[in-house]
């Protein structure tokens, strides 16, 4: 028995006037800096308080979101009481909004048990509202949270059924004024989430579904939007596709790409869509003899011939990021040196294989593994065992 779940999803352009028909006493707001400084938060608060609703902000989230910031952000909840809890940003922001609605419901728990294994009754406080700015995580329709314990610690990959938001809402309007460098990470990511959920052990009919249309969608828009940030068409195509990923890894689970590229970001700093993205090729072909049948249901939206052997695939994906701008080898991030690469590796394959990305990976990766799919992704080697 398997189940599939999501919120309710209010889309396209100006969908945030959803907000002015709910009926709320108290919102708490929770976006990151940027938004909050640049005063982009304002059209949310605006529509909130067209519902009546007195509005708190929260606007302290960081990229690499800690613990600590959480239990801010649960400080402020209980002093609020807010009946509705609303995430505003990318990935982070709404993980962040995901612990802090379940340790307001539940003040008795603590971060660490937001786990499949305890019972949680949420909702009995609040609704969850979750409106991304970006096209990439899918944060807005997934049960998982990533947080960081401490500056440069563990990535934590928390999860529960009940962190998924009542409404997810897809305003396109609201991602119009990334720069192309944040579009392209987005939506690398975006497409990692599609192309491992569907080579997942836990895949499924729904979830490949989504995955195709999300292949599909992001090889023809994102280089479209990319390249041109104020093309709607493209905006929008891509901000729907990230959520459809979204759905899709969120009920079959992501893979050894992910779990590489939490290592990455978390101890040598590279911003997440960037270090999944740079995995991917590589995970593509390391899961490729594994996952050949699973791969070959991308043959509709890539064509046959690509989806014959791996080189053939994970060279559709280095041309995409090619066209994008993304790298197609840690070497090529820039920022890390030789030297300081070499040192992480103990530290980068024992957090990659502790990560629970690898729990469905159609290919279960030893430690030694691990440590070739990184030096294959720092030389830029095809992965060949």
């Amino acid at each position: 028995m398997w189940f599939f779940t999501g919120p309710k999803i209010v889309f396209g352009p100006g969908s945030v006037e959803f907000l002015s028909s709910l009926k709320a006493r108290k919102a708490l707001l929770v976006c990151d800096r940027f938004l909050a400084k640049s005063g982009a938060h304002e059209r949310v608060v605006a529509e909130l308080r067209k519902s009546g609703a007195e509005v708190e902000v929260f606007g302290e989230i960081d990229p690499e979101p800690l613990v600590a910031r959480v239990l801010e952000g649960v400080e402020i909840a209980g002093k609020v009481q807010p009946d509705l809890i609303v995430g505003l940003g990318g990935g982070s922001a709404m993980d962040v909004t995901k612990a802090i609605y379940a340790l307001y419901e539940r003040p008795d728990l603590t971060v660490y048990e937001l786990t499949p294994l305890v019972e949680m009754e949420l909702g009995k406080k609040s609704k969850l509202i979750q409106i991304p700015t970006t096209s990439g995580t899918g944060s807005e329709t997934t049960w998982a949270t990533i947080l960081t314990e401490g500056e440069g610690g563990t990535k934590l990959e928390l999860a529960h059924r009940q962190l998924i938001a009542d409404w997810a809402v897809l305003d396109s309007n609201l991602p119009s004024t990334m720069p192309p460098k944040l579009t392209a990470d987005t939506g690398a990511d975006a497409l990692c989430h599609a192309v491992e959920s569907i080579s997942s052990e836990w895949s499924n009919p729904f979830s490949d579904a989504l995955s195709k249309e999300a292949v599909h969608l992001l090889f023809r828009d994102l280089p479209r939007a990319v390249a041109d940030g104020k093309n709607a068409e493209a905006r929008e195509s891509v901000h729907y596709a990230a959520t459809m990923a979204g759905l899709s890894f969120g009920n079959a689970q992501v893979g050894v790409g992910h779990a590489l590229g939490h290592a990455l970001g978390s101890v040598l700093h590279v911003p997440h869509g960037r270090a999944v993205g740079v995995f991917l090729p590589y995970a593509v072909e390391f899961n490729f003899p594994a996952a050949r049948e699973k791969f070959a249901r991308l043959a509709p939206v890539l064509g046959e011939s690509s989806v014959r052997d791996a080189r053939e695939l994970s060279a559709r994906v280095r041309q995409l990021w090619k066209e994008i701008g993304m790298s197609t080898s840690i070497r090529e991030i820039g920022g890390i040196t030789p030297e300081a690469f070499e040192a992480a590796i103990p530290e980068l394959v024992t957090r990659a294989d502790q990560s629970t990305c690898v729990t469905a990976n159609p290919r279960v990766p030893s430690s030694e593994d691990l440590q070739r799919l990184f030096r294959a992704a720092w030389e830029g080697k095809p992965i060949d065992w």
